[in-house]
Order: C-alpha cells, then sequence, then structure tokens
C-alpha cells in the first residue's frame, strides 16, 4: 500500500562525525530540527514541546529503557510550521542519549494549534488521540561519538482534517526516518507567481512538498527508487511529468522547471 506523506515533519540532526562536539565515549549526540510538509493554508501555527527518545534498555530490552526527554526551550512554544520549506529548520534541542539502539520516538505537542486562511485565525481540535499518533516505533542504531539525523515528517496535508462543524481537526500523521541510505530531490520551479505542489511517487510510496518562496523545493527522505515526479501546478498553468532514478546517500539537484501558462 503506498504510503502518501506531504513533507512537514521534525528533524533530529545527525549521522556523520563531527569532531567539533563534545558527544562521551559511550553516548551519541542528536539534534533536533523542525522541517514541514505544508498543506493549502496561509499559515499553520502549532504549539511544540518537544521530543522523547527511548533508547534500549539493559540487554536491549524495552521494560528496563528510560525515556530521554527533550524538550523544546524558546521565548514561545507557538511555530510556524508551514514556513519551514526547502531545507529551512527550525532547532528544537539537542541532547547526548547512550549509544545502541533506539526503539520509539514521541513528538510533543501542545494544546495548540490553528491555522490563518485569507488573514482569518481558525483554531482546530485536536485529536483525543494524538499522543498515540505521536509515538512511533523506529529501529535506529547509534554509536558513540557520532551525532545522527533523525526526520520526523509531520504531514499537514493529512494532519489538518475538515470536520462536519465547518471547522478544522488537527489529527497528527507522522512518518521517521534517519537519512542513511535514502536521497534527496532538490530544484526550483518558475515563474514564482505560481504556487505548485511537487510529488514523487514511486511503486511504494507517495512524498511531496511545495514550494519556498524563492521557487525552491526540497523532498528528503526517499528510499533508492524510480520516481515519477509531478509538478502540479495552481490554477493558470500547465502540469508537468517525468521520471527519474533516486540513489542513496546522495542529492539530486534538477535543472530549473519553468511551468508553462495554460493555452
Amino acid at each position: 500500500m503506498k504510503n502518501k506523506t506531504y513533507f512537514f515533519g521534525l528533524w533530529l540532526l545527525g549521522l556523520a562525525c563531527i569532531g567539533c562536539t563534545e558527544a562521551t565515549e559511550t553516548r551519541s549526540l542528536v539534534n533536533l530540527l523542525l522541517v514541514d510538509a505544508p498543506g493549502d493554508f496561509d499559515e499553520v501555527w502549532v504549539e511544540v514541546n518537544g521530543v522523547e527518545i527511548l533508547p534500549a534498555g539493559i540487554r536491549g530490552s524495552e521494560e528496563n529503557a528510560n525515556w530521554v526527554s527533550i524538550p523544546y526551550q524558546a521565548a514561545s512554544n507557538m511555530v510556524l510550521v508551514s514556513a519551514l520549506v526547502n531545507d529551512t529548520q527550525l532547532l528544537v534541542g539537542r541532547t547526548e542519549i547512550p549509544a545502541g539502539d533506539i526503539s520509539k520516538i514521541r513528538f510533543l505537542l501542545g494544546n495548540v494549534a490553528y491555522l490563518i486562511s485569507d488573514d482569518n485565525r481558525i483554531d482546530m481540535t485536536i485529536s483525543t488521540n494524538s499522543e498515540a499518533l505521536l509515538e512511533v516505533a523506529v529501529d535506529i542504531t547509534t554509536q558513540s561519538g557520532l551525532s545522527y539525523d533523525i526526520f520526523l515528517d509531520l504531514d499537514l496535508s493529512q494532519s489538518v482534517v475538515a470536520n462536519q462543524n465547518g471547522g478544522f481537526d488537527f489529527v497528527p500523521s507522522l512518518r521517521v526516518f534517519v537519512t542513511n541510505g535514502l536521497g534527496s530531490i532538490e530544484g526550483t520551479v518558475l515563474p514564482i507567481a505560481n504556487t505548485p505542489h511537487i510529488i514523487a511517487t514511486s511503486e511504494n510510496d507517495t512524498i511531496g512538498t511545495l514550494r519556498a518562496d524563492d521557487g525552491g523545493f526540497l523532498l528528503k527522505g526517499l528510499a533508492p527508487d524510480t520516481y515519477q515526479i509531478k509538478i502540479a501546478a495552481s490554477p493558470g498553468y500547465q502540469d508537468t511529468t517525468f521520471t527519474l532514478v533516486n540513489y542513496a546517500d546522495s542529492t539530486l539537484t534538477l535543472s530549473t522547471i519553468n511551468l508553462r501558462p495554460n493555452p
């Protein structure tokens, strides 16, 4: 079954040894950064409280493992997540954790989420099941002295759901991945006046994003595969579709894509 994910998400940075950090011999450094997979809204604001990580306990068992809390510490916990596109990111926090396996990750949100549409603020009702939806089982192994990128990709296009009362519910849709073994696709779509969706589809997955104000876009966390790339243009312009191959541990930079106006 295809897993449709529009690229928003939360990163936990690393996966390369960095000599300037001071991780101890038996611990790994984790940096947390927030990135976005936006939906069709002017702005989306979410209250972010932090992340929790569950390293494996003694002999790899979860029964004796302890959650590691990494709070988001800022002047305000309200984050304009819809602004974090094209590799723009927000540092949520960083900490050292015991080297070894990570079995679960929790993304901690507060009680406030709202969107701005046509200059109007619309408060969203957060799903009562959000805590369960934001706890994800993972299979990540860290080594001492290294730092790791772990992306928490919160899909706004799936998370913001219209309800029967004419408002919106916030039902978090989250995927988690590390960049090791995965690839990225980046490029620029013109003209600036157009606001297209960029969608990459393989036999097993569909991942997408919106374009930044300067025309740039970035699709991250793509498994090695053949992808159909669709530039879904906004009204007045023609869609563009082409196929390419994505490779592990690489970034494919596309030539500038110029959308054609409708005849």
